[in-house]
């Protein structure tokens, strides 16, 4: 027996799983979002696929087309981050990828470089091994560091010179009302200033009662419905019905029944009532130190403990606070528990603010800016050098580089004397 086969032609590959059109898809989607995001957006559009199969795609066209880019740039990315790297070989002019290589090591760079010797010039990153690459592979090719590592790298030194300075970049940040001191005072004040800390309740307002709690109004709505239902329980009980018709006839439960006609009274589940006997001896005692103006719960206690009286801070605290209550007074909170500052953003956060466009920076981020700029002159003329670097880099300014680094390189700032240092030395390769 024989089989013959017809190629499906424009329709699929010999030996694919896929139709050409759905590769030319997972092409495109790879080709412009990457592995884990392209396989996102393929999930979203009903054409799923994992993430390795969309870098793959774009490994194969890259090796069937294998093209020579005159302008070439090169970058790391990542398979798994933290752990595998790879490298991205992307032409510049069409802005099409070219080539993922395997890790991003030298040799493998260089030798892709040596495959492909018309590259003309290499966009890269300030690393040592990019730079090493390039130069042994492509001694002709200029090698260019790109704008977006430039300014990664200022970042980055403005990052440690705010991790020097932290101490005062923290001071002048700090906000006005987070300074103890003046928390003590305004607390001492504040208790000063209440009527019912230090004087005695007049006589006026013991006639007038404090305005009842939502849960206790609750409470005593329910009063009236609980002791309807007692008695109906005891009327229906009279001529000996039954104690199941009894729970049927008002939607109770039999044990609940059998509870109301075991009291002779309806019970007073009085929510907050003391239920320390205990407590009952000192009652007056503690009305009378109240009423003098002594409202400190844990002095209170302290005399009674003094006295040999066996109770605990929690049960003075809620009898006196009951106390007032009644007479519609308030216990203030001396010193009163004051929310913990907000900390300061990290140096990594400020650098990050720092980099983005004056015109796109919240006014918040703008503000604490100039309050670092007035905190230190070191930090001001560090962060002037770098503002200029920065405006070139985004011809915001007029002038070369050249000019900044070598302005940069006599500051008495270290980050930003090393940077202009490590600039020098890639232009000298």
């Amino acid at each position: 027996m024989r089989y013959f086969v017809e190629p499906l032609q424009n329709f699929a590959a010999r030996s694919a799983r896929t139709t050409a059109r759905l590769a030319q898809t997972h092409l495109a989607i790879g080709g412009a979002l990457g592995g884990e995001a392209g396989a996102r957006l393929a999930e979203k559009i009903a054409v799923p696929t994992s993430p390795e199969t969309l870098l793959r795609r774009v490994q194969q066209a890259g090796a069937r087309s294998s093209p020579t880019p005159r302008l070439g740039g090169s970058d790391d990315w990542a398979r798994c981050k933290g752990q595998r790297y790879g490298t991205i070989v992307v032409d510049l002019e069409t802005g099409d990828v070219v080539e993922l290589l395997p890790d991003r090591d030298a040799a493998t760079v260089a030798a892709w470089l040596e495959a492909h010797p018309g590259v003309e010039s290499v966009s890269r990153d300030r690393s040592s091994a990019s730079s090493q690459a390039a130069a042994e592979a492509a001694p002709k090719a200029q090698q260019v560091a790109d704008r977006w590592h430039l300014l990664k790298d200022v970042r980055e030194a403005v990052e440690r010179l705010f991790e020097r300075h932290l101490p005062v970049i923290t001071d002048a940040l700090k906000p006005a009302d987070a300074d103890p001191g003046r928390r003590a005072d305004a607390t001492v004040r504040d208790a000063a200033d209440a009527p019912t800390a230090r004087e005695p309740t007049p006589q006026g307002a013991l006639a007038t009662p404090a305005p009842a709690s939502p849960r206790r109004e609750a409470a005593l709505a329910k009063r009236p419905r609980r002791l309807g239902r007692f008695e109906q329980v005891h009327e229906l009980r009279r001529p000996a019905t039954p104690i199941r018709e009894i729970a049927r006839a008002l939607g109770l439960s039999r044990h609940a029944v059998r509870r109301d006609l075991r009291r002779e009274h309806c019970p007073d589940w009085r929510p907050g009532r003391d239920t320390r006997p205990g407590m009952d001896a000192h009652r007056e005692w503690v009305a009378e130190r109240s009423a003098a103006g002594r409202i400190n719960a844990s002095a209170l206690h302290r005399d009674l403990v003094s006295r040999g009286v066996r109770l605990s801070s929690a049960t003075v605290r809620r009898l006196l606070t009951q106390r007032l209550g009644r007479v519609g007074q308030v216990r203030p909170r001396v010193p009163a528990a004051q929310p913990k500052p907000i900390p300061p953003p990290s140096p990594k956060r400020l650098s990050v603010e720092w980099v983005r466009r004056p015109e796109e920076r919240p006014a918040e981020a703008q503000a604490r800016l100039e309050a670092i700029r007035r905190a230190s002159p070191d930090l001001t003329g560090a962060l002037d050098l770098a503002d200029d670097f920065t405006a070139v880099l985004r011809k915001h300014s007029a002038g070369t580089v050249t000019d900044r680094w070598s302005r940069a390189e006599v500051s008495a700032c270290p980050e930003v004397r090393h940077f202009a240092a490590g600039i020098r030395r890639e232009r000298r390769r």
